[in-house]
């Protein structure tokens, strides 16, 4: 374990040859006023005023003059504690446990505590509002607590042995035998046992962790019976006594006191201070330091705290001095100046030492300015920039350091996470890189050179690299996925596009995916990139044009170009937007537009197709049906003509030929209302007279003016051809009247037979006008009885109703005022015998009794 000197205190003697000898010394200040207690062999305890004086060198020196002599016992004081909060004293003589008031310290009016009677040895925990006692005697404990005046028993704990040392601290004992020591817990009376050979003595630390002395050793414990230090507190020799004044140790040791600043967890060095002060015995340390021998008192003066800090800097003891500063108590002007300085200086020296994590601990927490870190790797720095600055210390091939490097990169990133506010230095200025961008871009040549997989990670958070610099050595590292990675970052979506489209190795699936990611601003640039993979994989580029976007693009942008670039694509890119399930678009320019590009495609196939002739004769396949590409997109046409809503029939019939695609000419027909025309289609061209039925099943409605007599106009269709080339179609005419009778004018379709029509055909047409139109009759008959019986049962009941008598009699009253008719007053009968005064029907609120 690595030993350093200091010199933390300096020392006075204050009694070379005390008169009598010394058991204990303790301390009390009263009013502003410091005294020090002295407990004899003699059993005197001897009071006296401690005077202070500071010197020119800023050291106080201390002067004592005696103030009182007590005699409290013929036998020696072994042990005594002043309670400053209450102004007591506690005195251990002769096995009695003794408590005086100071305020008035009398020798014969101590109070003794009856159940401590025989203790060998008692410890106190002491705080401000807090007070314990705990006393040993033989083989128990005797606890106590404090109400503000007076100790008061609380609970005994049985030992298993007499107690060679104890020490109370809150809610725990520690109590040490001599091959054990227990740790009781006040408060539900567990008691942990731990073997522990030759002990000497333990003391508490500060709550819940104590130091348990064995020989020259101390190990720090926890009150679960743990260590919790991994490094343990050598001194020169076997402690016989020991206090804690924070943050040092004193141990009195047979031929010294010995001062040790006690150590960090992690931190095997050992501060410490070794003065010769021979056979020394007691030690009190309160806010002064005080030692004695059997003969002799020595005042331990705490040198300033910055003088003991400045000892370690010069001594690049740079962690202690840290820690000192940050766990003194005192009010320090300037303090956060002076550590960021220590902490500085302590970075560049762990630095130096190759220790880069401590390092970077150190200048993060000393915020450091990052231009003067990234210095310390110069290979990473902009060449503008290498010859302004200047480092303390070089490290040979720090850049490729693979230590060096992740604590660089846990800097940078904290630097960026804290979002601390730098000023910029100097030296970046006029240089072309502000702090951020000279932060960011040492991040990325960092990931490059150690974890080149991050830096996908990197370019998708808002970063701020230096644009030409970072372009640079990502060329220079051939790092192209990266580089066109960092363009987006950057908004550079040309640069990125342009050289998506010269890598090689890059398929054009990358420019669509990367074209699908940019919105409607972006527009210029989708359509310049879009060209060629049109040309080259047209079917994969339409992706670019239909995927989901927040900022969606316009088709009128869009269908332009794909007319230009891609025509093929312009029908799915129109069937894509119209049929969106969430916004389909309902423009009908669009509609029109998908019309078209159905119709154009059909011809076009028609006209490629062998035999078209036999194709296109009407009632040889029904349309829709046709084999391969020609069948699929005549389905798709019929479907969207008869669902789309959005389309302008008349602007279509004049662009679909006369001559074929007569079912799609039907429904154009249908949309208009031109119904004859649609249903001289199915009858006479395609002489499909179930379709013709069907198309008057879809548009029959009885209470439309234009929809009521559609089955009429197809009687008429069928009966009255207006192409010259058509004959009348007498057979399905009557099918049709004697289906749809009921939905047929009899009188007007009778009107339109020819006069030849054999009568026979028509029976089936006239038993079911007769039969119907009787059936009606009939019906009709018996609703008007059931009507008929209804008036004569109302009329009845109204008679009865009008023949009602009321009598006004003395004692008769309204029910709406509770008041009793008078002869002349006017009055309204209502049918269920009740009267009413008549000047209430005005009255809006009583309306519904005349009701």
């Amino acid at each position: 374990m690595n030993k350093v000197d200091m010199n933390a205190f300096v020392s006075q003697n204050l009694f070379d040859k005390f008169p009598q000898r010394i058991e204990c010394i303790e301390q009390w200040e009263y009013k502003g006023k410091k005294h020090l207690f002295i407990g004899t062999t003699e059993g005197h305890v001897l009071v006296y005023d401690v005077l202070e004086k500071e010197n020119q060198h800023g050291i106080i020196q201390v002067s004592v003059v005696i103030r009182d002599t007590k005699l409290i016992s013929k036998k020696p004081i072994t042990q005594m504690s002043i309670f400053d909060d209450y102004n007591k004293l506690l005195v251990l003589t002769d096995g009695d446990l003794k408590v005086y008031d100071l305020i008035q310290f009398d020798a014969t009016t101590g109070v003794t505590l009856q159940k401590a009677k025989g203790c060998s040895t008692y410890a106190v925990s002491y705080r401000p509002g807090s007070l314990g006692l705990v006393a040993a005697v033989k083989k128990k404990l005797v606890l106590y607590g404090w109400d503000g005046s007076d100790f008061y028993e609380l609970k005994e704990f049985n030992m298993p042995d007499i107690a060679k040392h104890i020490d109370y601290r809150g809610n725990f004992i520690i109590v040490c035998f001599k091959k054990v020591y227990n740790i009781i817990n006040t408060q539900d009376g567990s008691v942990i046992n731990v073997d522990a050979d030759k002990l000497t003595f333990t003391t508490f630390l500060q709550d819940n962790e104590f130091l348990m002395v064995k020989g020259t050793m101390s190990f720090f414990i926890n009150t679960a019976g743990n260590p919790v230090r991994r490094h343990s507190i050598t001194w020169q020799d076997a402690p016989s006594s020991m206090s804690i004044y924070q943050p040092f140790a004193i141990s009195i040791e047979p031929r010294l006191v010995e001062i040790q600043i006690l150590p960090d967890p992690n931190d095997p060095k050992t501060i410490t201070q070794s003065m010769f002060l021979p056979s020394c015995k007691s030690i009190s340390a309160k806010k002064d330091i005080y030692v004695s021998s059997a003969t002799s008192i020595w005042r331990l003066q705490p040198s300033p705290i910055l003088d003991l800090v400045d000892q370690m800097v010069t001594k690049l003891e740079y962690e202690t001095a840290i820690n000192l500063l940050q766990t003194s108590k005192e009010v320090i002007p300037g303090i956060k100046e002076k550590l960021i300085k220590i902490k500085t200086s302590a970075a560049y020296h762990l630095f130096s030492k190759e220790q880069f994590q401590a390092a970077m601990g150190y200048f993060i927490s000393a915020q450091v300015d990052p231009l003067k870190i990234i210095s310390l790797y110069p290979g990473l720095l902009p060449a503008r920039l290498q010859d302004k600055l200047s480092t303390p210390f070089n490290i040979r091939d720090i850049e490729n350091n693979p230590r060096a490097l992740p604590e660089l990169e846990h800097y940078l990133v904290e630097f960026r996470k804290n979002k601390i506010e730098y000023s910029s230095p100097p030296e970046l200025l006029n240089s072309g890189y502000t702090l951020q961008e000279l932060v960011d871009t040492t991040l990325l040549k960092v990931y490059i050179k150690h974890k080149a997989s991050l830096i996908p990670h990197f370019f998708h958070l808002k970063n701020h690299c230096h644009i030409e610099e970072s372009e640079n050595v990502l060329l220079e590292e051939k790092k192209l996925s990266e580089l066109i990675l960092f363009y987006k970052s950057k908004d550079l979506h040309r640069k990125a596009l342009t050289l998506l489209a010269k890598s090689s190795n890059i398929s054009p699936n990358d420019t669509i995916s990367y074209l699908s990611q940019l919105g409607e601003k972006h527009i210029g640039i989708i359509l310049e990139h879009s060209k060629w993979v049109l040309q080259k994989c047209p079917e994969d580029a339409l992706k670019i044009f239909t995927v989901d976007r927040k900022d969606p693009l316009s088709p009128d942008d869009v269908i332009p170009h794909l007319k230009q670039c891609a025509p093929s694509l312009l029908r799915p890119y129109l069937e894509h937007i119209i049929n969106d399930p969430i916004s389909p678009n309902k423009n009908p320019e669009y509609h029109n537009q998908l019309v078209f590009e159905y119709l154009g495609s059909i011809l076009e196939l028609i006209k490629q197709t062998p035999n078209s002739a036999i194709v296109r004769e009407p009632g040889l396949i029904p349309a829709g049906k046709e084999a391969g590409e020609l069948g699929e997109i005549r389905t798709k046409m019929i479907q969207f003509l008869e669902n789309s809503k959005y389309y302008l029939p008349e602007k279509m019939l004049s662009r679909f030929p006369s001559n074929d695609l007569y079912e799609e000419r039907a429904i154009l027909l249908s949309k208009i209302g031109r119904h004859e025309q649609a249903l001289a289609i199915y009858a006479h061209k395609l002489k499909n007279f179930t379709m013709a039925e069907e198309y008057c099943d879809r548009h029959y409605n009885r209470d439309s003016e234009e929809s009521r007599d559609v089955y009429l106009s197809l009687l008429n269709v069928y009966l009255k051809p207006t192409d010259s080339n058509s004959s009348p179609l007498l057979d399905p005419a009557l099918k049709l009247l004697n289906k749809h009778y009921r939905s047929i004018n009899t009188p007007k379709a009778l009107s339109l037979l020819p006069l030849n029509t054999p009568i026979d055909q028509l029976y089936p047409f006239f038993e079911s006008v007769i039969r119907d139109n009787t059936k009606t009759k009939r019906d009709n008959q018996i609703v008007k009885n059931l009507f008929k019986s209804e008036n004569f049962k109302i009329k009845d009941e109204l008679s009865q109703l009008k023949t009602g008598v009321i009598k006004i009699t003395e004692d008769l009253t309204c029910p709406i005022c509770n008041k009793i008719f008078l002869g002349t007053q006017a009055f309204v009968a209502r049918p269920d015998g009740t009267a009413l005064h008549y000047h209430h029907k005005n009255d809006k609120q009583h309306q519904s009794w005349f009701e």
